[in-house]
């Protein structure tokens, strides 16, 4: 009997599609044990191709576990975690030549280090509940027990869980209990474009209380007042404040700096009182809420706080393979220009004629300029999510 050989042939063909994709599924999986996740098949063939890796730095370059390791209370308490061995994170003792060139003097001669542990014991117990309360009440992390650990840990926005954790590392009252005894009325969810979230409380002595967190270089322009440390201990039965000044304002600019050159995510707390809901002369919304842009002003400085994100094992020799095999790789961070510069220096991909831009400046661009300044573009900072996509698009166009 012969044997037909049409049908096989058939089968063959049908199944090559079949083929195809469990080839790219086996692919995928086994990028999974990289740490790579793929969504769509077909890019495992397609990333042979690449000549671009756009990277965020949270989670990606940095492990996203962070800790508040450096900090200011109101301008001159500038506070450091394990401050014996971390001495070069604080600028307190920060010199500079006086007018003959040759005098060297203090040059915020009220700054002064001490341990972060040692923060309780430094501050009134009116300045610790205000502190703490700008962390519990502005904020949305909770804790859970850690499935694989069986700990108690905090879960929510790594940024939040940091200075929760933060406070609870100082002994301050419970996060939870702080924030059930506060009475919302309304609440500001972050924005990655006001770079900021805060919430308004009622206050069991009468009166209102807007808390705002948020990056320190935008916040701090929306201050107008510190909160007043005292290192010997001695405190009125209140909680003073005094105007930010030239010199105040410039003590605040050389902190952030500081920190952002050390690599920190640099938070600001910040205050507002009311004396009603909502207040005098604000408008609200159909929703009833005031705008943030008319909340957030005349603020008072709580504090800096300096948040350590350590940088993942292998990044530099990961970003160096990349440079060896033509792929070029540029970072876009929702962080200021300096942190976001010190980070890329560290992992490689800042180099020498690369170009660093803001996601305000670089929207504002025009196609063609964005075509010409994306090549050597190495760092988006302060960008949004649409910064990003402008970005992706425009190295698309210039191919």
């Amino acid at each position: 009997m012969a044997v037909l050989k049409r049908p096989t042939l058939l089968i063959v063909i049908l199944g090559l599609p079949l083929a195809v994709t469990l080839a790219l599924a086996f692919a995928t999986k086994r990028m999974t044990y990289e740490n790579l996740l793929v969504r769509v098949l077909g890019s495992c063939e397609t990333m042979a191709n690449a000549s671009v890796i756009c990277t965020d730095k949270t989670g990606t370059l940095t492990t996203n576990e962070m800790t508040v390791v450096a900090g200011s209370v109101g301008i001159h308490a500038k506070f450091v975690r394990h401050l014996g061995k971390n001495s070069s994170r604080t600028n307190a003792e920060e010199t500079e030549k006086s007018g003959s060139g040759t005098e060297v003097t203090r040059r915020h001669h009220q700054d002064f280090s001490i341990d972060q542990a040692q923060l309780s014991a430094t501050l009134s117990p009116q300045l610790q509940d205000l502190f703490n309360e700008a962390i519990a009440v502005n904020s949305t992390a909770f804790q859970d027990v850690d499935p694989e650990s069986g700990k108690v840990i905090f879960i929510g926005s790594k940024t939040e869980t940091a200075l929760l954790q933060f406070a609870q590392e100082l002994g301050w009252k419970d996060f939870k209990q702080t924030r059930d005894a506060a009475q919302a009325i309304q609440m500001i969810p972050f924005s990655s474009e006001r770079k900021a979230m805060g919430v308004v409380v009622e206050l069991a002595s009468g009166g209102y209380r807007g808390y705002f967190q948020g990056a320190s270089e935008i916040l701090a322009k929306r201050s107008t007042k510190h909160i007043v440390v005292h290192q010997d201990g001695n405190y009125p039965d209140h909680i003073e404040t005094q105007e930010i000044d030239e010199l105040a304002n410039e003590n605040i600019s050389r902190t952030i700096i500081f920190y952002a050159n050390q690599t920190l995510r640099t938070i600001a707390l910040c205050y507002r009182d009311f004396e009603s809901s909502p207040p005098s002369g604000m408008s609200t919304d159909e929703s009833g809420d005031v705008p943030y842009e008319a909340l957030a002003q005349e603020l008072t400085l709580i504090g800096l706080t300096g948040i350590e994100d350590p940088l993942r094992k292998g990044v530099r020799e990961a970003v160096t393979k990349c440079h060896l095999a033509g792929v070029t790789v540029k970072m876009s961070t929702g962080d200021n220009v300096l942190t976001a510069r010190s980070i890329a220096t560290q992992c490689g991909i800042f180099t020498k004629g690369g170009i660093i831009v803001e996601g305000p400046v670089f929207r504002q661009l025009s196609q063609s300029e964005m075509i010409e300044i994306v090549p050597r573009l190495q760092v988006l900072a302060r960008s949004s999510p649409e910064d990003k996509k402008i970005l992706v698009e425009t190295l698309k166009d210039d191919r």
